[in-house]
């Protein structure tokens, strides 16, 4: 029986959904807890077209970064589950940043590239983990998406090596 799943054949899907409802669902947490009265703000009344760009935004940067970090999850042992809570991690962090800048392309290509463009990018790594660093039931919500990420790669992963 091999040991690794071939070449190829990684559960990519698994990750790739996974990570871009995580992105999608932490933004949305630090919007609701950013603003006074959450999503009933006026502010998020008035931008609903804003909000619903960087929420598709966030999701698409999840979906990337769960889409190219999908071998980290599934492995067996200590170690798959370390290496799992580190591709989680850096999929969150990297998918805040990603997701600003794919919400900031409407606004880079209607007005061009401005310093104050990569300040807004570079603080979506913080985006999101400040969303799960608020309260602890967002952390543990966050360890617990992850966790059920890497249990389902690796019984995609299983079903895999089985075919071979």
């Amino acid at each position: 029986m091999p040991t690794s799943t071939p070449k190829g054949k990684t559960p990519r899907l698994v990750s790739t959904i996974s990570m871009a409802l995580i992105g999608a669902s932490l933004f949305l947490l630090f919007l609701s807890r950013d603003l006074s009265e959450g999503l009933q703000d006026e502010w998020a009344r008035e931008n609903w077209g804003l909000v619903v760009r960087y929420v598709i935004a966030m999701l698409l940067g999840g979906a990337i970064m769960g889409y190219l970090l999908a071998s980290m999850f599934g492995h067996a042992g200590l170690g798959g589950w370390i290496w799992a809570f580190i591709g989680g991690l850096l999929s969150t962090l990297v998918a805040g940043a990603c997701g600003s800048l794919i919400g900031l392309l409407p606004d880079l290509l209607a007005d061009g590239w401005q310093a104050k463009d990569l300040v807004a990018i570079l603080f979506g790594f913080l985006v999101l983990p400040i969303a799960a660093a608020e309260k602890l039931g967002s952390s543990v919500i966050w360890l617990a998406a992850v966790a059920a990420t890497h249990v389902l790669s690796k019984y995609v992963r299983s079903k895999l090596r089985k075919r071979v």
